[in-house]
């Protein structure tokens, strides 16, 4: 049996790790790629993030997918919140590891980086967030997005 010490440091690494998936760390990363000069870094992200926000914006409209832990909406605005499918957080980690594995170019942090979304993926389920079928079309979503990035 778990002690409820070691639950709840694991609850909260859990928690940390979905964080690096969050909107917030995304616009972080992309505002260090502004204030750094790379121009190209922060057209790609935000490019990105307007591709998955208007996919997931418009599956969310026509399927809606309770999540494992069902919110309440009263909204328009809180019923996307509250569908699951696809996982923004899946899409974000995605798109973001798939542009710095191209942007640093090593195997070394393309491994480090691959441990990280999948770290970030897999943390959504046990948050009770989304399931599988989410963060797996979260994913492919957030890959999706950087082809159509590097494309364009």
């Amino acid at each position: 049996m778990v002690s409820e010490f070691l639950q709840r440091q694991k609850d909260d690494m859990i928690r940390e790790v979905s964080a690096l998936g969050s909107l917030f760390f995304y616009i972080l990363v992309i505002a260090v790629f502004f204030i750094l000069g790379n121009r190209e870094m922060f057209v790609k992200l935000l490019a990105g993030l307007a591709i998955m926000y208007a996919i997931t914006i418009l599956l969310r409209t026509v399927y809606f997918k309770e999540r494992p832990n069902r919110y309440n909406y009263n909204s328009y605005i809180e019923k996307l919140d509250a569908a699951s499918f696809p996982s923004l957080h899946a899409s974000r980690a995605a798109f973001m590891g798939s542009v710095l594995i191209n942007y640093f170019n090593s195997n070394l942090m393309s491994l480090v980086l691959v441990i990280v979304v999948l770290a970030i993926i897999y943390s959504r389920i046990p948050l009770k967030k989304h399931d599988w079928k989410d963060v797996l079309g979260g994913a492919m979503l957030g890959v999706i997005a950087y082809f159509a990035v590097v494309l364009l």
